[in-house]
C-alpha cells in the first residue's frame, strides 16, 4: 500500500515537472535567440573595421584559406613601408614582373608567413631575396611564404608546390605564433576588427595520433557559427586557459609530417626557429627535424632588428638569417 502510493504521489507530480522542465528549456531557447540576434546587430565580437595587408594581393583558396593572386605587379601598403610585390602566373612571389621559374632547376623552396613572404619588405630585402642574391648560389629560389600562414598551411602549400619543382631542399620557417594559428580555424577569434577572406584549414589528431583535416576553409558566406558564443569562448575561456587553443602536439606532427614528405621524396628539410630571445618556442627535441636557431651567433641587438611597429624582421635581421642558413647548407 505504501509503495502503491509513493508510485501514484510520483506520478502524480511529474507531468508537472516536465511541465516546468520544458517551459525553462523554451525560456532559455528563446532568450539564447534574443542574445544570438543582439550579438549579431551590435557586431560583438566581430567589428571588422580594417583589412590586413594581404587582402590587396590575395584572394580565397579552398584549400589554403588563402593565396596571393597571379601576375600581381602592386605597390603595397604594408603600414609602415610601401614596397613593390610581384607574383608568377602561379601566385607565387617573385622579383620582377613576368619572371619565370624553370621546372627542372634544382631548387630550394623556403614556406612559412609573413617572415618567410617578406613583409614589409622589397623582394631583394627579403632574407629569401638575400638568399637568392647570395654569390654561388647552386638553387634555384621559390618564395612560397604566405602573410598570416601556420605550419598547417605551410604544409599544404609545400604538397602543392614541390611537385612543381625540381626540389632539393625545403626551409620552414617557424614562429611562436604558429601554434596558436594551428589550433584556429576562424581568425575573426584572435583579430575580432579585422576583415578576413574567409575561414583557414583546421587539423586535428585521431585516436591513433594521426593528422587529420577536420574543417575546411570556408567563405563567411557559408560559415556558420555563433556569435554568442565565440564572445563566451573569447571572453572566458582565457580565464580558464582554454583560449586561445595552444596545439603543441597538433604543431609538432604537422612539422613531422613535412619532414616525412621531404625524406620520402629525396628532399631535405630544414627548419629554421625564428626566435628573438630564449624564452621563444624551443621545444623541438625527439622530432628529428634539422633546425636552424636563430639565436645561434645572433649580434647584440638581435631583438631590435624588426620592420618599426611590428614583429616583422627588416633587412638587416635577415642578413643575419641567410648567414645561417649559408653555413648550414655548406656543412650540409
Amino acid at each position: 500500500m505504501l509503495i502503491f502510493s509513493f508510485h501514484k504521489s510520483a506520478a502524480g507530480k511529474q507531468p508537472g515537472l516536465l511541465k516546468v522542465l520544458s517551459v525553462n528549456l523554451a525560456v532559455l531557447i528563446v532568450l539564447l535567440f534574443l542574445g544570438e540576434m543582439i550579438f549579431r546587430m551590435v557586431h560583438f565580437p566581430f567589428d571588422p573595421q580594417k583589412a590586413p595587408s594581404e587582402n590587396a594581393i590575395a584572394r580565397f583558396d579552398r584549400d589554403l584559406g588563402w593565396a596571393y593572386l597571379p601576375d600581381i605587379a602592386k605597390n603595397v601598403n604594408f603600414g609602415n613601408s610601401v614596397k613593390p610585390v610581384f607574383t608568377n602566373e602561379q601566385g607565387i612571389r617573385v622579383p620582377a614582373q613576368g619572371y619565370k621559374f624553370s621546372p627542372t632547376a634544382p631548387s630550394v623552396l623556403f614556406i612559412g608567413c609573413s617572415f618567410t613572404m617578406g613583409h614589409g619588405l622589397s623582394y631583394e630585402e627579403s632574407f629569401v631575396g638575400q638568399f637568392a642574391s647570395l654569390p654561388g648560389n647552386p638553387w634555384q629560389t621559390v618564395n612560397l611564404g604566405v602573410q598570416g600562414y601556420g605550419t598547417d598551411q605551410s604544409l599544404l602549400a609545400l604538397e602543392k608546390f614541390a611537385p612543381a619543382f625540381n626540389t632539393k631542399v625545403v626551409v620552414y620557417t617557424f614562429i611562436d605564433d604558429h601554434v596558436i594559428r594551428n589550433g584556429n580555424h576562424d581568425r575573426r577569434l584572435l583579430y575580432p576588427r579585422l576583415l578576413f577572406l574567409g575561414t583557414k584549414p583546421l587539423f586535428g589528431l585521431n585516436d591513433k595520433q594521426e593528422l587529420v583535416l577536420e574543417k575546411k576553409p570556408s567563405l563567411y558566406r557559408d560559415y556558420h557559427n555563433s556569435y554568442l558564443w565565440d564572445a563566451v569562448r573569447m571572453k572566458v575561456g582565457p580565464l580558464l586557459g582554454l583560449f586561445p587553443p595552444h596545439p603543441e602536439k597538433l604543431t609538432h606532427e604537422l612539422i613531422r609530417q613535412m619532414n616525412n614528405y621531404c625524406r620520402e621524396r629525396g628532399i631535405r628539410f630544414v627548419m629554421l626557429n625564428w626566435r628573438l630571445s630564449k624564452a621563444g618556442y624551443n621545444n623541438f627535441g625527439g622530432l628529428g627535424v634539422e633546425v636552424i636557431d636563430s639565436l645561434e651567433n645572433a649580434p647584440a641587438d638581435w631583438p631590435a632588428m624588426r620592420e618599426p611597429g611590428g614583429p616583422h624582421p627588416n633587412a638587416e635581421g635577415g642578413r643575419h638569417i641567410v648567414e645561417l642558413l649559408r653555413d648550414h647548407l655548406r656543412r650540409m
